[in-house]
């Protein structure tokens, strides 16, 4: 196929463009551009080059008027992302007249990349006429602004209502701080496009704290695969004193991108030259190593490689084999990883902003794999949730590229401790998982409770997924119908017991999207397990219950042990404590509960402990008395048994 004719997504045709999924949609259907397959959307690039430069030429002008207006009710503004609080309350005043007059994202934008370069000194505005026009500034310092400016300008086409974006100009008077240009259009970017495409911008202590733990003399250069509006750019010139020539950034957004470049020319203000930042798709097209790819001298070349890259799967999926082999996940971070390894020099630092995830999920096993292959991890901090609307927590992964050395230690961090394990340990973890809430003494408690003769779920039980029904509004019910039947989601799943119905169904199998066969639901008795939860939760049910698929069935058939003893482990605080260390991911997954150890226990403590938990399924008895008993049968200490209680309670 030629390069030309090569089909993209319509998310990847989007970002080429600049505009939401829904408005390539929208031109697609309108027949702005003609789609090259229907099912799924895609399109030609050439087509997607033919339309962006239509757009910038101003022939489409009114599509793109409509694809830039900010929409009112979906800007946010993420205080996270700035630290001066005036500032903040300036650019809350600015948006709130933008929206009022629902003006141009992109004209917004460049007169706030004038007013801060008449700010700076740059040039001088000479006329209050024409805001737009190239003429009304005057007395340049350095032609390689005045180039970037008239460049954007051009880009801009016809500007309608230039008596509003005046006033937007006289909004503008504190800009001190934080990038004031990446504040601003982080808050007129819709938060859906941001999510889409796993884009959220980073916030400025992190971005600091990254570039510190990388100072180093003998680093000259610098790249962000995924720069967004530059600020990790502006940190490097800033803390690390790199020289504007040896700093590089690439983005798929233009418009972010030409804020990127004017922000490292306002870094760099005794500095005539010309940004090495440039609208690029660095997974499929920045240093590919083919014959004609003119940023081949990037390979293993560069010092740093530090930011935050998007997070979720990556869109163009077909071209995943060519440019990152060692990732079979399809996760687009993880091949911003792999892609930055081989960009970087022996020796160099590579610093990421990643979801937790990445520690212990199977699905990444292949990313951490290649970190541990190809270098020498040199520091995880744990930074908890950090972006506004986003609840996944974060973490900060530092990697030196190079060769394994005897007993690296990682430095493991977070806002309380600090401690450091040894890389190798991760070598030995099912799926390479990055066990990093196991110290010494955890990964001594833990062996210990593995050492014991036990038995396992694997191959010793059955599992069942609760009902997806495609449609929860149509289905579920608030109320109890004739022969509708209770229904409980995760949230009703308590220690030891079911919650009293608060939703309810007909159960009508084939119309739902999924359903596990019947019978485990009518089973004389079954165990059901909150699935989304930092915690094991498990309850009984003898009332042959239906469930969603929040609540999943578990069926243990382990040998000379009943499934209410089996219970009785599944909420203890031992396997509370192997869940948390091992496995912790805000599921509760059932590779994972097949690791747990249940050990062999006598006929006698067998039969003590499910009196006990038959009494707390009355209502009655012990929780602690139970749990003292499973404490029993692992032979631990009374200290690694003060250990366990004191974390799982903590």
């Amino acid at each position: 196929m030629a390069a030309n004719m090569k089909q993209i997504s319509v998310s990847h045709a989007a970002k080429m463009v600049g505009v939401s999924t829904a408005t390539m949609r929208n031109w697609a259907r309108a027949g702005h551009i003609a789609p090259a397959r229907a099912r799924p959307l895609a399109f030609t690039e050439m087509a997607v080059l033919s339309l962006k430069t239509q757009l910038g030429s101003g022939s489409l002008q009114k599509l793109k008027t409509r694809a830039n207006k900010v929409r009112s009710e979906e800007n946010i503004l993420p205080g996270e992302y700035a630290s001066n609080s005036d500032l903040i309350e300036n650019i809350k005043s600015l948006i709130k007249f933008v929206k009022q007059n629902q003006l141009r994202m992109d004209a917004v934008l460049y007169v706030a990349a004038l007013r801060l370069l008449v700010i700076d000194g740059e040039m001088i505005r000479t006329s209050e006429t024409d805001l737009f026009d190239a003429d009304s500034y005057a007395a340049w310092r350095r032609d390689s602004t005045r180039v970037e400016i008239e460049q954007w300008r051009n880009c801009l086409g016809e500007i309608k209502n230039n008596n509003l974006y005046s006033k937007c100009y006289e909004f503008i008077t504190l800009t001190d701080g934080d990038d004031y240009l990446g504040l601003l259009y982080q808050c007129l970017s819709v938060e859906g496009g941001k999510s889409e495409g796993g884009a959220y911008y980073t916030p400025s202590k992190i971005v600091e704290d990254s570039l510190r733990h990388c100072i180093n003399p003998a680093y000259k250069s610098f790249l962000d695969p995924c720069c967004g509006t530059g600020k990790y750019l502006i940190y490097a010139a800033k803390l690390l004193q790199i020289k504007p020539e040896n700093i590089y950034g690439f983005d798929i957004d233009a418009l972010a991108v030409k804020l990127a470049r004017i922000n490292l020319l306002r870094a760099f203000k005794h500095h005539d030259f010309s940004p090495h930042i440039h609208c690029l798709n660095a997974l499929e097209n920045l240093a590919t190593g083919e014959i004609f790819c003119v940023t081949n001298e990037l390979l293993g070349a560069i010092d740093i490689v530090a930011t935050n890259p998007p997070w979720g799967a990556y869109k163009n999926g077909g071209v995943l084999p060519q440019f990152s082999p060692q990732i079979k996940s399809g996760e687009t971070f993880s091949m911003f990883l792999a892609k930055s390894l081989n960009l970087l020099k022996e020796g160099g630092m590579l610093s990421f902003v990643l979801p937790e995830s990445i520690l212990k999920i199977k699905t990444h096993a292949d990313i951490r794999k290649v970190l541990l292959e190809q270098g020498r991890i040199s520091k995880i901090v744990k930074l908890g949730r950090q972006f506004t609307g986003v609840f996944t927590p974060v973490i900060r992964l530092d990697c030196i590229k190079g060769k394994q050395i005897p007993n690296w230690l990682i430095s493991i961090e977070d806002d309380q401790t600090a401690f450091s394990i040894e890389q190798e340990r991760f070598f030995a973890n099912d799926n390479y998982a990055f066990d990093i809430d196991v110290g010494k003494n955890e990964a001594d408690i833990l062996n210990k409770l593995h050492l014991i003769n036990h038995i396992t779920l694997l191959k010793n039980a059955e599992w069942a997924l609760g009902i997806v029904t495609g449609d929860n509004k149509k289905y579920i019910l608030d109320h109890r119908e004739e022969n509708a039947e209770a229904v409980f989601r995760g949230s009703d799943v308590q220690p030891f017991r079911l919650s009293e119905p608060k939703s309810f169904i007909h159960f009508t199998p084939e119309s739902f999207q999924q359903v596990a066969p019947e019978r485990f639901f009518r089973l004389p008795e079954k165990l059901v397990y909150r699935f989304i939860s930092k915690k094991l939760v498990f309850a009984y049910d003898d009332k042959q219950s239906l469930t969603l698929n929040s609540a999943n069935i578990l069926v243990p058939h382990i040998p000379d042990m009943s499934i209410k003893v089996a219970l009785a482990y599944l909420n203890s605080s031992v396997f509370q404590y192997v869940f948390q260390k091992k496995f912790a991911t805000h599921k509760v997954l059932r590779g994972d509960m097949e690791k747990l150890p249940f050990p062999v226990i006598d006929k006698h403590v067998h039969d003590q402990l499910e009196k006990m938990v038959e009494v707390i399924l009355q209502g009655r008895g012990s929780y602690e008395e139970m749990d003292e008993l499973v404490f029993s049968t692992f032979n631990l200490s009374s200290e690694d048994a003060a250990s366990i209680r004191h974390e799982v309670r903590n």
